[in-house]
Order: C-alpha cells, then structure tokens, then sequence
C-alpha cells in the first residue's frame, strides 16, 4: 500500500484549535481597530512592508499583499498614525478611534525624490522610469529584508532591468551569496552558500515546486530545482532567505528561493501591459536564412517572443485577477573544445606534455519557453479571503550537437618541438564524427489554492498545492531526427594542429595524409541510436493549514504561529535509449553513411578553429535527419542491436527504470516578541519522512541458472529471455524506509539605530539523498561477491546553520551590510561496504555471505563558512546630478572545512543604473575566482568576469524601446589541469557568444 496521509496531525490541530481558542478568550477588553490600504499614486502600487505605528504606543503593524494593514489593539480615542516606508516621505494622520468597532484609514506616500522640486499645492509628478524603475526595486527590495525575522536578500522584478527570455537564473547571478551552474552559458541550476544546488529548495509563495531533469536520471543532483522549469515574468519579487523558520520546511541546508507572484491587489484598478521583442546571437546577428539547428531547412536566426499581462478588480473590488502569457523564442550557439595529454615524459623525449585528443562540439540552438499565469483572489467578506494560482510551463530545446575528435597517436610518433602550440599527429591518428540530436521537452502544472480568515489578532491559513514536472527527451518524434550515428571512425590519419597561445582554442587542422576525413566512405558504420528514451516526473501534493495570534504575554507583545503541513511526492525515472540502437541491414563496416553528407557545413568559426582535409573539404558530418527519413519509411531494414549479452535490453528495461514515493508529515510552533528594541524568534518544527523505492525483484544468478539461462560475471543473465526471467517475472518489490527529526530555529533582531540593525539567526535543515541512493535495481557480482545497491533506508544530511548580519541603511535608497555564516554538514552521504547483516539483508541464500556496496551516512561534520559584503544606494546624496544614479555591489569569500569540488572562494558583482529624463541605461558585471572542479584540486575553472548592459527609452506614457545585452565581452570558460611535473594547461574551452535583445513595451 502506498504512503498515506498520517493521523498524527488531526491531533496536532485539534490542540491548535483549543491553544488558540484559550489565548483568544484572554482577549477580554474591548479595543478598537484600524485598518486600510497604503498606496503609491505613482507607480499605481499599494505597498508592502510599509510600517504603520500607533505613536507614543507599542502597536505597529506592516502592510501586507495589496497594501493592507490591521492594527489591534488600539486604545480607544484619539491617536495619531506614522507611516514610514524607504525612499519615501514619512506621513502622519489623526485617527479617532471608537471602542469596539473597525474604523478605516488609507494613507498615499511620495517618494522623497519629489521633495525638493514640490511647490506648496502643486502636483508632484515623476517620470516612468524613477518611479518604476531600479530605484523602486531597490527600496522594495530593503523593505522586505528589514521586516524579515530570517536573514534575507530579496530582489524585485524591475531591479535589473527586463528579462525576455524569462530565466530566472539569470535574474539572481548579481545577489550576493548566489553562483550559477550553467549549460553553454544558460543558468540550470543555482548554488547558495557554496553548497551544491540540491542543497537549495525554491518556492513558490511558500509553497514546493515540482522540477525534473530527465538528463539526471536520479543522479547526485536530481533534487535540484532546474531554472528551466519556471519563468521570471509572472514573479514580482525573488526572496533568497540564508536561514530559516520552523513555518518552512526543513529541506533547505543552503537556503531557500521564494517566487513571489504578481496578484491583482498589489494595484489599483485596471492595467494592461505587453512587451513584443527579438533577440539574436552574435554569430547570426543578420536576418538572412541560413540552416540550422534544422538540417535541412533554412531559418532565420533573429527571433520573435512577447509578454502579454493583464490584471483587473471586478466585482465591487472583491475579486483580482491576474493573467500573464509569455513566450521566448531564443537561438544561440556555443562551442566547447577539450583537450587531453600525455604528462609522461621518457629518456628519449624529454617534452612535459603532449597532445592526446581533441575534441570539438559545436551546439546551435533553439530554446523556446511558453508560460501562463494566473492568480485569483477573492475577498469573500470583511474577514474571509480566498485565492488560486495556477501556473503552467513549457520549454522546448533543440540542439544537434555536433562533436568531432582527433585523437593525434602514441606520444612518440607525436612530432613538434612545443606541441602545445604546433605538432603533427603520428601516422595512426584517429578522427571520429559523431552529431548528437539533443531535443529536450519539459513541462510544469502547478495549483495553488488557498483560504484565509483574519479577525482581530487571529489569523487562519489553509492552502494546497498541485506540482507536476516532467522532462523529456525525443528527437525522432519531435525532429524528425535519430539520436546519434555512435561515432563514425577514420584511422590512420595524419594532420598538423596549430593554435594562437596555451589558453586558446582556435586550433587550425589540417589533414596532410591518409583516407580523405571529408569523404563519408571512409569512415566506419556502427549501429546508430533512433531515439533518446531519457525520462523524468516529479508529482507534488501538498496541504497545509497554520493559524497565528498576536497576544500579550507578561506586558510584552507574543506572536504565537503553529501548524502542520502533508506532502506526498511521486519520482519517475527511465531510459530506454539503447533498446533504440539499430544495425542498418545491409550497410557495410566501413562508408554505409557515406550517403548521408550533411548539408550543413561544420563551423567552429566561433572558436577561430578550422579544419581542411586532405583534399581540401571540410570535414565529413552525417546527417541525423536524413537518416532519420530513412528509418521512417524503411524500419524493416533496422533491426534492434541488444549489445553483448543483451545489455542493451537490461539498462533499458530494468537498470534504469526507477520509482520513487516520498510523504513528509510535520508539524511546527513558534513564538516572535518585542522587548524593548530587541526582537526575537524561536521555533520548533517536527517532520516525518517516509520512503518507498518499487525495485525490479532480482532472482539471484544460482536460481537463473537453475532454469536454464546463462548468467555473466556480474550476476545478470545473457538473453533477453533470461533477463525478463531474473527480473522482470515478479511483481517489484516495495523497500521502505521512515525517519524523523526536530529541528530548532531563533532568531534575534536588534536596531542599534534608527539606520543601523544587527540580526544573527539559527536554523537547523536536512539534506534528503538523490533518487539513485534509494531507487535502483541490485547488481550482483559473483566474482566480487559484492551486491551493488540502493538504500532505502538511507537517512538525510542534516545541517545547523549559524548567520548574523549588520546593516546600515541608507536613506532615501540604500544599504550597506556584512552577513556571516557557518553551516555545519553532518551525516555525509559516502559509499560504503557492508556485510549483508549491517545491510540488513535477511535472506537465506547465496546473497548472505556478499559484501553489500551501498550509500551511507558518514561520521564527522563539514564545515562551510561564507561573508558577504553588499552595497546598494541612490546617489542623490551627492547632489542634484546624482539624484537619478543608482549603484550596488557585492563581495562574497567562501570556505570549507574539506576540499570540496565546484566551491568558489570569491565572487563579486557591480552594476549602476542611471536615468536622465526619458533615458535609462544599467550595466552589471559579475566576477567568479578560479575553483576546483573535483575534489582533488587537479582541474580547476580559471577566473571569468561577465558583463550585461541594457537602456530603454521612454516614448510617452505608455511606450518604451530597450536593448539588453547579455555576456557583451564573450569571455570563455576556461578549465585547466594541474601536472606534478608541468606547467598547467589548458583541458576546456567554452564560448557562448553574446545575445541581443530588442523590445518594445505598452502599459496602460
């Protein structure tokens, strides 16, 4: 039977309920109540994280979602209200206020930009872009962090300018704290803390969003949310929180992203905008046709995308809807070259290092995004509010990527006195050619339901949500195409290689004897791969309900928070590719694709690298979609290849088929007071995980024989027969697993001053393992006599994370802050070896006396320190032509306590913002130091700086023309090698261009 909903909680709530029932009796006088909205008649915004206080008394109260306030209780009579927001002028009013009854007050704020050009009675008008621009990102962005009791950065959506193509990565590269994991220059994933992406949960409105990879498979990271899955342009604001409350759950060691959505009520009125753009690569910045990604068809690479938003308030303003469309239609390319070496010299060749293998891919692209939101709320009566969101996203990549490799022979025939700058291969050097069709599909549902009811100081919140992710790959369907021609070979082939310097890539071939590598017939016939059977889903289902009352313990303010949440997750992977391989009937060893010449010429015009062979022609590439018509209209003349063994059919079928089920029930409580100017926060959430991995039910090899199959040494039967026998004759097995765990949480809030406030926060997380330590079939080898396999009962990381801050503010717009932080990693996951008995495997048979290879927990804690520098401020401190210049800047210095591979030891960004009259332009740049990229430190990424400039001009109150340039100076990534006894050299290269993007934007 499946994981199901626990009956812990009902008794959870139910005390709940009574809690908050007795704490709400003890209310006994009969205060009044002032509420309302606080707007912005610029931007046509109601404001959040504005502060409204009773002054001369200890009610305050923050603006929420759509501006709204509630303060209670209030004395009744009259009381006088302050309003205070950043960058904007502090407002006060009279209020009288009645005894037992709700009397309203709305309060309009002006930016203190209009202060100095105000006169007495006149209008105070600001152009479009002060007023929605950087500088309001900015102010939003300090509000919320000061009004946070976690420590946070947090970023609006008009702070960095537009992002047409909608990635939410790219929208996070300038936040301190924040490195970016890429795929030919594309955000995937994003790191926080210097821990690995998985370590990272992204939410949405406080809620988990679903995300797969199919390309993971259930690996290390299949955990980590893909940036690819959901788009920028229905977010108004991204919340990066570096320590956590018991109300979040605990599956976050690094921190958690929060998407906040744009919602009806957060304007006033009507209001309409979109946005129709182009884009193009720097590599086909021209609007002529020209082939590719598509083989045999030619397109233009200059491509269209929109935004579409429209939000209203119907219904006596008691409902607010939010629609928004976008789509992104993006061409790019990049170039990846690899190079590998022989370090070891001998007594007749005394030169350090000398070529081996290069290898070239070259990968145009299209990327298409397509996104709908929208959000509803629904104000059912003066204390009960109802809402849904629903999001949907479809991405669409394509990209045949076309890989080439010249392998120069053994180091002795290898001929150039500095071969790393010249040499001539020996006569036995290789050549293969092998394009890979890459079309990969992702898309993503997800609902989000809530209620709430608010009445006096209680305030009840039920909601759910639905998150489906699936990822896809399938170019023969989609394409048209077959996978892969599984690598094409020329041997004995004799060419010269010559390049500008040791960390360039613009090698020149050129072949100067043996078979002509441009001529197919030369090359040798493997089977080829139809399809790319790689698949992954990801089912979320949740619901939570949380109730909170602000009551008066001992004459100090308490706001107490308590509920309980359930989330059930379905994981799917598989991956059937190699039962796609195919011998083409009757196709001999060597020149059967000779028949199949590309159209497409090979270019690795990017990298300034070319190749000419013996007869002067490019280089030979075979056409993925020609062969793939081919097998459309003929498949009788493919027949299936299995491989040696039947391997093929075993990987497909049963190795790498997971199912993975996942439920976690909690519960949390927690109490916020106010002592003088010291506030504080503790916690304690409860959570439950149980596991369930559905495995194929092995046979052991001695019963496979016993029915008469063969078996290989490593324990899996030879035939299709056999192997549908060992595993596939009995039902799956279930594997269980359950554990649970307390995680406590403070916090403490101090103002030294008005403008200078120090905060250090506590939280203690887990990290769950990856699908693959879990899920998996058992491999059995007998002459090991080892089993390797999954281990449901594997328990999480768990982290305690230790942060404090200190900040300066800035007035009208700015901060300045220092954050410390220590994140202490214990329960590592390693691969161990275990008798079956510590496994706990408890059969009879032959596996009882194995050696068991599975995923443990470690002993030990791991250590990993961060500091952040940040600074963001208006400039208009320094006088009139400063008033409209904004700047921000971050540092931030990495460390652990064990090498650990990918971690950045520093990283800085900058960028300024400028607006004179009608014109805005902004430039950021980013800086990454050199990192290891494995463990040992032997290969590293070297330094890289990234520059992105755009501007807009304002046409009228309702037009604006923009340009964004992304990556302007194209500064490749470079990997390099550590020898003992070498200088370091160069092993990756990788250029990605720079994009452009024209826009042209309506708002009315």
């Amino acid at each position: 039977m499946r994981l199901s909903m626990k009956k812990s909680i009902l008794p959870l709530l139910l005390t709940l309920h009574w809690v908050f029932a007795a704490l709400a009796g003890a209310q006994t006088s009969a205060p009044g109540t002032i509420a309302g909205r606080v707007f912005n008649p610029a931007t046509g915004e109601y404001i959040r994280n504005a502060t409204i206080r009773v002054e001369g008394g200890a009610v305050s109260a923050v603006s929420a979602g759509g501006g709204e306030y509630r303060l209670y209780p209030v004395p009744a009579g009259n009381v006088t209200l302050s309003v205070s927001y950043t960058g904007y002028r502090t407002v006060t009013a009279a209020v009288a206020v009645p005894a037992g009854a709700t009397v309203a007050r709305d309060f309009e704020l002006v930016s203190t930009l209009a202060a100095e050009a105000a006169t007495p009675g006149a209008t105070v008008k600001l152009d479009a872009f002060v007023v929605g621009g950087q500088r309001e990102g900015a102010a939003k962005a300090i509000m919320d962090q000061r009004n946070s009791m976690n420590i946070t950065n947090t970023v609006a959506s008009d702070m960095f300018g537009d992002n047409a193509e909608g990635n939410i990565g790219e929208f996070l590269r300038h936040m301190p704290g924040v490195q970016l994991e890429l795929f030919f220059g594309e955000v995937r994933t994003v790191r926080l803390g210097g821990l690995p992406s998985d370590y990272t949960a992204v939410l949405m409105d406080g809620m988990s969003l679903a995300s797969v990879d199919a390309g993971t498979s259930g690996a290390a990271n299949s955990r980590a949310f893909t940036m690819e899955m959901a788009s920028l342009n229905s977010v108004e604001s991204i919340e990066i929180s570096k320590t956590i409350s018991a109300d979040v759950d605990a599956n976050a060691p690094a921190g958690t992203i929060n998407l906040r959505t744009k919602r009806a009520f957060d304007r006033a009125g009507r209001r309409m905008s979109w946005q129709t753009n182009v884009t193009a690569h720097s590599q086909e910045f021209n609007l002529q046709r020209s082939l590719g990604p598509d083989e045999d068809r030619r397109s233009r690479k200059i491509r269209p995308g929109g935004i579409l938003e429209y939000s209203d308030i119907f219904l006596n303003k008691r409902l607010g809807v939010v629609l928004n469309l976008s789509l992104s239609d993006v061409y790019q390319e990049a170039v990846v070259a690899s190079l590998a070496y022989n370090a070891t010299p001998t007594a007749t060749d005394s030169r350090p290092l000398v070529p081996t293998t290069l290898n070239y891919q070259w990968a145009p692209r299209t990327n298409r995004r397509f996104a709908v939101t929208f959000a509803a709320d629904y104000k059912i009566n003066a204390h009960l509010d109802a809402g849904l969101g629903v999001v949907y996203n479809l991405a669409d990549l394509w990209t045949p990527q076309r890989n080439i490799v010249f392998n120069a022979g053994p180091r002795a025939g290898v001929i150039g006195g500095d071969p790393l700058l010249e040499f001539t291969s020996a006569p036995t050097g290789v050549v293969q050619t092998n394009p890979v069709a890459v079309a990969k599909l992702g898309e993503t549902t997800t609902l989000l339901p809530r209620i709430t009811y608010r009445r006096h100081n209680l305030e009840v919140e039920a909601k759910g949500s639905f998150s489906d992710s699936t990822s896809w790959y399938d170019p023969y369907s989609r394409r048209d195409s077959i996978r892969d021609f599984n690598t094409p070979t020329v041997n004995n082939v004799t060419f010269r290689a010559q390049r500008s310097g040791p960390l360039a890539a613009d090698w020149k071939f050129a072949q100067v004897a043996g078979p002509d590598i441009g001529n197919g017939a030369n090359y040798t016939s493997p089977a080829i791969t139809v399809n790319d059977g790689r698949f992954g889903r990801t089912t979320l289902i949740s619901a939570e309900v949380a109730a909170s009352l602000k009551t008066t313990v001992a004459q100090l303010p308490v706001t107490w928070k308590a509920g309980a949440k359930s989330r059930y997750q379905i994981q799917k992977f598989e991956d059937d590719t190699l039962a796609w391989r195919r011998d083409y009937i009757g196709v001999p060893a060597t020149g059967g694709w000779a028949a199949y010449n590309s159209p497409w010429a090979f270019s690795l015009g990017q990298a300034g690298s070319s190749i000419r062979s013996i007869s002067g022609s490019n280089i030979f590439m075979p056409d993925l979609r020609a062969l793939g018509g081919a097998v459309q209209s003929n498949p009788a003349a493919f027949r299936p290849n299995w491989g040696a063994n039947a391997t093929n059919y075993y990987q497909s079928y049963v190795a790498r088929k997971r199912r993975f089920y996942e439920q976690i029930d909690s519960g949390f409580a927690m109490a916020t007071t106010t002592w003088n100017r010291l506030t504080a926060r503790a916690g304690l959430r409860w959570e439950e995980t149980g596991t369930e991995a559905n495995e194929a039910n092995g046979r052991t090899p001695a019963e496979v024989r016993a029915a008469g199959y063969g078996v290989t040494p490593a324990g899996v039967a030879t035939t299709i027969e056999g192997i549908q026998y060992q595993f596939l004759s009995r039902p799956r097995t279930r594997r269980t697993g359950t554990y649970d765990n307390l995680f406590p949480s403070a916090s403490l809030k101090y103002p030294f001053t008005r403008n200078l406030e120090g905060q250090l926060g506590f939280s203690s997380t887990i990290r769950r393992p990856p699908y693959a330590a879990i899920a998996g079939v058992w491999a059995i080898n007998e002459t090991a006599r080892t089993v390797t396999a999954p281990n449901a009962n594997l328990k999480p990381e768990t982290a305690r994370n230790f942060t404090g801050r200190l900040a300066y503010y800035f007035e009208p717009v700015g901060q300045v802050a220092v954050t410390a932080s220590q994140r202490n990693v214990k329960d590592m996951l390693i691969t161990d070896t275990l008798s079956a008995q510590e496994f706990g495997y408890t059969g009879t048979d032959e596996l009882a006396g194995y050696d068991f290879l599975t995923t443990e927990n470690g002993a030990g804690t791991t250590r990993i320190r961060s500091v952040e520098l940040e600074y963001n401020q208006n400039l208009g401190f320094l006088g009139a032509a400063f008033k409209r210049l904004g700047v921000h800047g971050s540092y931030t210095r990495l460390y652990a306590s064990i090498p650990t591979a990918t971690l950045t030891p520093h990283l800085a960004s900058a960028g300024l913002n400028y607006t004179l009259n009608r014109l805005n332009v902004y430039a950021n740049w980013n800086w990454t130091d050199d990192f290891p990229r494995n463990v040992a430190g032997t290969v590293y990424r070297r330094h890289h700086s990234n520059v992105d400039i755009g501007g807009g001009w304002r046409l009228g109150p309702h037009y604006t023309l923009s340009v964004a340039v992304r990556n302007l100076t194209d500064t490749p990534w470079l990997d390099l090698q550590r020898f003992p006894s070498a200088p370091n050299a160069l092993i990756r290269h990788e250029t990605v261009g720079t994009s452009w993007t024209f826009s042209v934007k309506g708002t009315y």
